[in-house]
């Protein structure tokens, strides 16, 4: 029976999108290297690598943002639907 089976699965911190994947590592390894290799950049570039891990970070969590909205409103019309198939007289509304 539909009604019966279970649809619950685990819920991820992070999302496992194509983009989010490719992005992710790059994201963690600039802040290392602006650590790491700073002073030998000088400041533009010691700038330009802070600038540039802020602008990855906020595209991941932009990311992570519009993966976690489409979770959500395919959850909601999942729910309408099993709620217009358990109410009998659903096509009098």
């Amino acid at each position: 029976m539909l009604i019966l089976k279970s649809t619950a699965r685990s819920r991820v911190a992070l999302p496992a999108t194509a983009p989010m994947a490719g992005v992710l590592p790059l994201a963690v390894i600039l802040p290392a290297l602006t650590v790491m290799f700073g002073d030998r950049f000088g400041t533009a570039g010691t700038v330009a690598l802070i600038v540039g891990g802020l602008a990855l970070i906020a595209c991941t969590a932009g990311l992570a943002a519009r993966s976690a909205a489409h979770d959500r409103a395919e959850r909601a019309r999942r729910d309408e639907e099993l709620l217009d198939a358990l109410e009998p007289l659903a096509g009098l509304r």
